[in-house]
């Protein structure tokens, strides 16, 4: 009997105050744990959308790099705006930023570094010439960015032409169309191309001369705003006297349980050969 009354004092169940005590501090432990994964949740999503907006900023800073090469390639004054005929020397008015507006800039840029210069072996004795008048062979320090259809400019100061290439390049060599001018060593040999940074509706789109038109840079951009200043640092709006450019970008992340996030960032930009 003995063994048998200790037998069911082993067996009996939890009380209730027992009960409630391990309810209550279950839920304090699970209260805690959707705490802490909750303030997790939204710091990964604050983190996602910041970094998303920070995205959207850094391409629309990709411009900067483009817009500080401005004008390279092109004759020293600009690159013409109207090529309707094979000699370009009188025809157009010659530009490097061509359209400048608070949403939308178009310039003329050699942006891969593909231009190169008149390198002739054995280098002639000045007043010698590289290349004389009606060539049609220019024989370049570095022809592996040049292909057949491309538009090239020497430049030699007041001196220059434009030529669209005739075959793909052999070696160093570019087969253009018979030249108007002669050039001496070291003349540049120029390949720019026409750039356009636009923004409308909250995207940034970007020209790259390509003849693939305009492509989607960015999205997400609240706003963006071009301001140009002349070589004194004051306004203007004449594309000739344009020495600096301001870039205000704003970007936001889409919507998300955190909420939008946006990040604004400032540049100025001096292009390099304007």
């Amino acid at each position: 009997m003995k063994a048998l009354t200790v037998l069911r004092r082993d067996q009996r169940g939890y009380t209730l105050t027992e009960l409630l005590i391990t309810v209550a501090i279950l839920g304090l432990v699970m209260a805690a744990v959707l705490a802490v994964q909750m303030t997790s949740n939204t710091m990964f999503l604050r983190g996602e959308t910041q970094a998303e907006a920070q995205q959207g900023a850094r391409a629309a800073m990709l411009m900067e790099e483009d817009l500080r090469m401005a004008g390279y390639g092109c004759p020293d004054n600009g690159c013409p705006t109207n090529l309707g005929t094979q000699d370009y020397q009188a025809n157009g008015t010659q530009l490097k930023i061509t359209a400048a507006s608070a949403t939308s800039i178009t310039f003329w840029a050699d942006t891969l570094n593909v231009s190169t210069t008149l390198s002739c072996n054995p280098v002639p004795v000045p007043p010698a010439m590289c290349v004389n008048v009606g060539a049609t062979t220019l024989p370049v320090a570095n022809a592996s960015g040049i292909a057949v259809n491309d538009r090239i400019y020497l430049n030699n100061g007041g001196t220059w032409e434009t030529v669209v290439v005739s075959g793909n390049p052999v070696g160093n060599n570019v087969p253009v169309p018979a030249l108007v001018n002669a050039y001496p060593q070291g003349v540049q040999v120029g390949r720019p191309r026409r750039i356009v940074y636009s923004f409308a509706n909250g995207t940034l789109s970007k020209d790259a001369g390509d003849t693939n038109g305009l492509q989607t840079l960015a999205t997400g951009v609240q706003n963006l705003t071009f301001s140009y200043f002349d070589t004194n640092d004051a306004p203007t709006g004449v594309l000739a006297n344009i020495r600096r450019i301001q870039i205000s970008t704003t970007t936001q992340s889409a919507t998300s349980a955190a909420g939008p996030s946006t990040f604004t960032i400032n540049t100025n930009v001096r292009p390099r050969n304007l």
